[in-house]
């Protein structure tokens, strides 16, 4: 048989026949769970793509909300390039483990004549022990919905580093996560550090963002509150993983420092 690529546009039946495949390897398809899980929470507008072979799932994909870039669960190369020769354009880009997404980009940009440019590489890390970090001034606390201004700021302020877009309800994202506990930041005087966590997904537990304000840099303050994070977590019973910019080396290291080990590479690629 064939391989075949179905489309939905419901999160919820998208989860129901793609929920045992990403739970194969649930550090790996972290983020596409994570999408999942909000489009499903929100009723969000999206794509999602069901790859199958013999009847049985090989391969998901989605784009949620409408506008962002296809993001890839791990896959086999033969399922990713299937995939790519099934979606029609316009497509703005495409994000997954290094393999997958250079093949999708790769067969996309072939069969629809557009152009590719590939963007800033990351890094998949997953938590193997808690080590201890040097002393940082200042101390942790979760976000309360009088934070819930500054959050909202900082979160526009982290898409801007990243070139990620912060979509048009960051307010209501910052109230959503906050009720949930979702968000630390970092006191020292006052507020100096973000570090937020995605909902628990197969035992996972997703950090991110981590924004310290410029001025603000180079004090220690991410390190020491991810570290507080991540031990908090742990100690919840859930595993960690986050990602990371290969363009920062410096937070690279200071997560490996912490005992945080790479399990995979990440590449984005844009479509003109």
């Amino acid at each position: 048989m064939t391989i075949e690529v179905v489309e939905l546009r419901d999160p919820n039946e998208a989860f129901e026949r793609a929920r045992a495949f990403l739970f194969a390897d649930p550090a790996q398809n972290n983020l596409p769970l994570s999408i999942l899980g909000q489009s499903r929470e929100q009723g969000l507008e999206g794509r999602y793509w069901i790859v199958e072979h013999d009847a049985g799932v090989v391969g998901f994909a989605l784009q949620s909300p409408p506008g962002m870039r296809v993001v890839l669960a791990r896959m086999e190369v033969g399922v990713v390039r299937a995939l790519a020769e099934s979606i029609e354009p316009p497509l703005p880009g495409v994000l997954g483990d290094a393999a997958g997404a250079a093949t999708f980009a790769g067969v996309f940009g072939l069969a629809h004549h557009v152009p590719v440019v590939d963007t800033d590489p990351g890094r998949l890390y997953e938590l193997t022990h808690v080590d201890a970090v040097l002393p940082v001034s200042g101390t942790p606390r979760l976000a309360t919905a009088a934070d819930r201004e500054l959050v909202a700021r900082w979160l526009v302020d982290f898409a801007g580093d990243t070139d990620d877009p912060a979509g048009p309800h960051v307010m209501d994202e910052a109230d959503r996560r906050i009720a949930r506990g979702a968000f630390w930041l970092w006191d020292d005087g006052d507020a100096v550090c973000l570090v937020g966590t995605r909902d628990p997904v197969a035992g996972y537990r997703r950090i991110g963002p981590v924004y310290t304000p410029p001025e603000r840099r180079r004090r220690g303050y991410a390190t020491g509150c991810v570290a507080h994070v991540s031990r908090v977590l742990v100690e919840q019973g859930l595993r960690c993983v986050l990602y990371t910019q290969l363009s920062n080396p410096t937070a690279n290291a200071i997560y490996y420092r912490m005992g945080y080990r790479p399990i995979g590479e990440i590449l984005g690629y844009g479509f003109g």
